[in-house]
């Protein structure tokens, strides 16, 4: 298994990426408040934006196995305040050390298989090589079922002797319930 990168993803290849997004996703549609997974077309940007960097992993037969999205540009994430990161760590931020992950997929039949892992390391030796930040953004549902925040900590650990794991903000959906008892 090896990672390879490139700055756009077009074509049939695209047409992989998008499946294995939408396999690797669709449960999160209905499991969390604010969207989690992009529609179509904002997965057609995010891959022809080069500011983006794309870590992809194939199988021994060429099938993409592995998917995932970096950036140091952070106005090419809709929704992600640049502004905080300038604000909470100005000069990281100038010197392009604040990385964004837009999104790590694996396909489900890879689940297990470490492709998970080997995406994280690729994606996150490069951030400490310039002592960077990395930040992801993750829902309720993948921090407390799956542990995902203490995975990726794990996992960066395993090579990297000085990573920290830092809660930059949390959201809360309150909901006002007016139903008349039965």
């Amino acid at each position: 298994m090896s990672v390879r990168t490139q700055q756009v993803v077009a074509d049939d290849l695209r047409e992989d990426a998008w499946k294995l997004y939408q396999q690797s996703f669709d449960d999160l549609r209905h499991l969390a408040v604010q969207r989690h997974v992009m529609y179509s077309d904002e997965f057609d940007a995010v891959m022809a934006d080069a500011r983006v960097d794309k870590y992809l992993i194939f199988d021994d037969h060429g099938s993409l196995q592995g998917i995932g999205t970096i950036t140091t540009e952070l106005l090419s994430m809709p929704l992600v305040s640049a502004d905080y990161f300038a604000h909470r760590w100005p000069e990281r931020y100038l010197a392009g050390e604040v990385f964004y992950i837009g999104f790590v997929a694996v396909h489900p039949d890879s689940h297990g298989s470490g492709i998970f892992g080997e995406l994280v390391k690729a994606m996150t030796e490069m951030v400490s090589k310039v002592d960077g930040i990395a930040v992801v953004d993750v829902c309720n549902h993948n921090k407390d079922r799956l542990h995902l925040p203490r995975a990726i900590h794990w996992l960066a650990s395993t090579w990297s002797s000085h990573v920290q794991t830092v809660t930059l903000d949390a959201q809360s959906y309150i909901g006002y319930d007016f139903a008349r008892s039965a």
